[in-house]
Parts: structure tokens; sequence; C-alpha cells
């Protein structure tokens, strides 16, 4: 049985913007060549269609489209035995970045607190299919280690793994029907999600 439900995060005035990029699960990246990959990531107005989003309350929402009505910085389902937290990078990054925002690292804070004591956590993190997966592997990975290292610290009883499966598993169509971009899915690819036992 499933059950979902919306969770929005405070996160005070700031711009938050989107992730594009991936990473495989079993290689480390090297900061400095992701650096460089992300520096020479020719970025066109196509994949920051609708990347940034200027959150002025706590409760902020956005209107995206009816068929993804719910879209907040988490959202929670229970699919069997387990939670799944999903997390929208582009709540939790900067364009081509990897490193935390200020009010993503203290929402994560606040989701951490959900999470069970002592709770084995897998973070995975997740990109839309713009670039190849030279950049997206990493950069999803390079996401979801600094997730994992943000729930590490505001909680130090997890057991936590993180990788990254760049624009693998997509819950969402990167493109229409007739070819053209989706927008609306490729920012529902832009991820990171924990999963532990409920």
């Amino acid at each position: 049985m499933m059950r979902r439900r919306a969770l929005l995060a405070s996160a005070g005035a700031v711009v938050l913007a989107m992730c594009v990029g991936v990473v495989p699960a079993s290689a480390k990246p090297d900061k400095n060549d992701l650096d460089a990959a992300l520096a020479d990531l020719d970025v066109t107005p196509e994949m920051v269609v609708g990347s940034t989003f200027d959150i002025v309350a706590a409760n902020a929402t956005f209107d995206i489209k009816s068929q993804y009505s719910e879209f907040g910085f988490e959202t929670t389902e229970i699919i069997d035995e387990n939670t799944v937290v999903t997390l929208a990078a582009d709540l939790l990054f900067e364009f081509g970045k990897y490193d935390l925002t200020d009010p993503a690292r203290a929402a994560l804070a606040d989701s951490a607190k959900k999470i069970p004591q002592g709770a084995a956590v897998s973070v995975d993190g997740y990109t839309d299919s713009i670039s190849g997966d030279d950049i997206n592997i990493p950069l999803s990975q390079a996401r979801a280690k600094t997730v994992a290292d943000a729930l590490g610290a505001a909680r130090p009883d997890l057991v936590l793994t993180s990788t990254g499966h760049g624009s693998a598993n997509p819950v969402a169509p990167n493109t229409d029907d007739d070819g053209s971009d989706n927008p609306v899915g490729r920012q529902l690819n832009r991820r990171v999600t924990l999963t532990y036992t409920t």
C-alpha cells in the first residue's frame, strides 16, 4: 500500500536553483574533475527553464502543472516497509552545483529529525537527461554525498550510504511525446531520495 503526502520545509527568502547531471554510484567523484567538467558545461536557456525558485514563505507552493501538483521541498511515500523521502534538487543546490545552500542545509536538518534513531539510510541522487553520463553521474553522486554528509552532521546516529544514478530511473518524461523538451518532467527528475525502513 502506498501513501503519499507532500511536506514543505521552511527555507527563508532565497533563490535556490536547478540540478543537471549524473554520476555512477560505484565511482567516487574527483572534486577537481567534476568542477572542471561543470565549468566547461555549455549552459543553454533550455537547461535552465524552470530551475530557479524564490522561496519567500515557509509554506511556499509552486504552480507547475496539475499532474504534478504535489511539489515541495520534500515528498514522503511509504512503499511496503520503506519510507522514501524525495527531495527536490532544485531547492537544495544552485544550477550545476553540488554544495548545499544554507537554507537547504537547515531544511535538511529538520528533515533528519523525522528519521528513526539509528536508521540505515540510502541517499540516492538523480539528474535530468540533459548532458551526458560523464557529467550527470558524477554530479548526482556528489549531490547524494553532500546530502548524506549534511544528514550525518545533523544525526550522527544514522548509518548513511550515498549513490549517484545520473539520469537513470526517471519519475517523469524528460521530453514530450513530440520530442520537445519537458522542463517540468526534467525538474521532477532532478532529485535526491532518502530510503529507510519504516
